[in-house]
């Protein structure tokens, strides 16, 4: 009855100009939709954002280390730096929701009409059976941090049911702590000394804005998420190291 497949793409550089793209089919009953969202962050221009229903295809990958997608304006290419992770984050006779972390680390690169962008980046994929406004959680927190040498990805879910991952360089971890400024496990600690704002408000009126056609064709609840996405710059304490890392994090509720 339901199904989603989202992919989300990365690429932030020294700069902390940032890349985000995302590309994402549906299908409900006999609604079958496809579309794509891109959003640019430069330190000149601030923040911008646009797409819509599309037939652009899906990203592509080539032989397991790298992965194209070409937009309507921006052609990217993400090579691994670090191996693949993934986790089922639900699972009840509702469905489940199934997360691939393809390039926990990757490098990438973005060309578009205004800028050439690179830097480190990041790649995952969504498979959801469970429709978007039956979600058994109220509260989202992700991010990824990277640095030199290190890769650090969470995700923390609350509500009816509750899930606290992270990895560090692939290495999954359960004892994570998340605080505004601190991401914390027993094997590492990050710790986030810049926020710039990349997105604020309900998705309605920020990834949904153009799709407003779509959206009266579902239940409106779907909708209605409030999201907050930061890029920032921080510092990756590992044992005795410390490495200045580029993060991207969001708190999204319900």
């Amino acid at each position: 009855m339901f199904a989603l497949t989202k992919w989300y793409m990365d690429v932030v550089d020294e700069r902390l100009n940032t890349y985000i793209g995302y590309w994402l089919t549906l299908t409900w009953r006999k609604l079958r939709l496809q579309g794509h969202h891109q959003l640019l962050r430069t330190a000149h221009d601030g923040v911008s954002s646009h797409g819509g229903l599309s037939n652009l295809p899906p990203p592509a990958g080539e032989d397991g280390s790298h992965l194209r997608w070409r937009s309507d304006d921006a052609t990217g290419l993400w090579t691994a730096a670090a191996d693949p992770i993934a986790a089922t984050l639900f699972r009840s006779e509702s469905g489940e929701i199934r997360w691939q972390c393809l390039m926990p680390k990757a490098r990438g690169q973005v060309e578009l009409p205004q800028l050439s962008l690179r830097g480190w980046g990041y790649v995952e994929r969504i498979d959801m059976t469970v429709p978007i406004w039956s979600l058994p959680f109220k509260r989202l927190h992700w991010g990824r941090a990277h640095t030199a040498n290190h890769s650090l990805v969470w995700i923390q879910l609350a509500g009816a049911t509750s899930q606290s991952l992270a990895w560090l360089d692939g290495c999954g971890l359960t004892d994570l702590v998340i605080a505004d400024t601190r991401i914390e496990t027993s094997a590492c600690r990050l710790a986030i000394d810049q926020n710039i704002p990349l997105r604020h408000g309900p998705l309605i009126s920020t990834v949904f804005r153009q799709l407003e056609s779509v959206t009266k064709l579902l239940p409106r609840s779907a909708f209605m998420a409030h999201e907050r996405k930061w890029v920032g710059q921080g510092q990756l304490h590992v044992g005795a190291t410390s490495e200045p890392a580029t993060v991207i994090h969001e708190e999204v509720t319900w």
